[in-house]
């Protein structure tokens, strides 16, 4: 998972810390930092775009949020 952030810092390390505590080590994730200030905070999965801001999706902060960004990463998985 590719997470595109910039000053988005928390909201990535509480999706991850969520993701990590219900998917384990079945994925890897990496913040990716845009250059400058951008508003971006996506969520990619081999090359899926899962969750993006920029698209009206939110940071990733609410639990409803990050349970849809969670079942799309399973059904990425199962399809693999």
């Amino acid at each position: 998972m590719t997470v595109s952030q910039s000053g988005y810092r928390r909201y990535y390390d509480a999706l991850k810390k969520y993701l990590s505590a219900e998917l384990g080590d079945s994925i890897a994730m990496e913040a990716v930092a845009d250059r400058g200030i951008t508003g971006n905070f996506e969520v990619t999965v081999d090359g899926h775009l899962v969750h993006s801001k920029k698209n009206g999706q939110g940071r990733a902060e609410t639990r409803q949020e990050k349970k849809m960004i969670l079942e799309q990463i399973q059904e990425i998985l199962e399809e693999q």
